[in-house]
């Protein structure tokens, strides 16, 4: 994927279009997750050294910054599909085939939910965002109450793991277990093969505290899921998920 994207950015910004699918459309969660795929390429972009330009298509979302998706650089109605230098934009992420025009595009399937996410700003809505890249994005997600308790549960464990290992010597990351994970991440957006390595590394005997804390903190730069929250905090118990 990213060996294409490299060709359309050039030399300049690539330019990134997530488009919003309008109220009312299947899938409640659709929406966010378009926003929230766009975000994880901008990521992965960025941690390559790549700039983006990121423009949003069609209604605001409203929980979108309470799951950590930065906001766009523009926010513009449906009609406009070139950033403000009238340039043609790069890659399109949509819920559906994009047509548009030239440039790539990213099909994300469809999301839902059975639980309320009204009121999730106090329950860790990124525990959200942690089920969402769970899945592939072309992948259809129905998001469970007994399964957002786990990710809750997950993320509180990891947060305190990574505090822990910061207080001890930094290690280099294990190379060989990044290396697949960032081909998984280039070639597809992989991110369930980047929480299948932080899962992995959580209770790994062969590898040093400061090197599980070096991975997790950076690719949380691509997950974006806070893991550094409880960084110098009081320590605290929490139930294992």
């Amino acid at each position: 994927m990213l060996r294409e994207v490299d060709e359309l950015a050039g030399r300049g910004p690539l330019r990134i279009c997530a488009h919003v699918p309008p109220p009312g459309e299947p899938g409640g969660l659709t929406g966010l997750r378009v926003l929230l795929v766009a975000d994880v390429l901008a990521r992965v972009l960025e941690l390559r050294g790549m700039p983006v330009f990121v423009r949003w298509i069609g209604p605001k979302v409203a929980s979108a910054d309470a799951m950590g998706i930065r906001p766009a650089d523009v926010h513009g109605p449906p009609d406009q599909i070139v950033d403000v230098h009238s340039e043609p934009l790069g890659v399109h992420v949509t819920a559906r085939a994009y047509e548009g025009g030239s440039g790539a595009s990213v099909q994300v399937a469809e999301a839902r939910t059975t639980v309320s996410l009204v009121g999730l700003e106090g329950q860790d809505p990124l525990a959200v965002r942690l089920l969402l890249l769970s899945y592939a994005h072309y992948e259809p997600v129905v998001l469970r109450a007994d399964a957002l308790d786990v990710a809750r549960r997950r993320l509180a464990r990891w947060r305190r793991a990574v505090a822990d290992w910061s207080e001890l010597p930094s290690k280099p990351m294990p190379a060989d277990r990044l290396r697949p994970v960032r081909c998984e991440l280039e070639n597809r957006l992989g991110t369930p093969a980047v929480l299948g390595l932080l899962r992995d590394l959580e209770t790994a005997s062969d590898v040093p505290a400061g090197a599980k804390f070096e991975t997790f903190v950076h690719l949380d730069r691509v997950l974006g899921l806070d893991l550094a929250r409880e960084i110098g905090r009081p320590h605290y118990r929490e139930a294992s998920g």
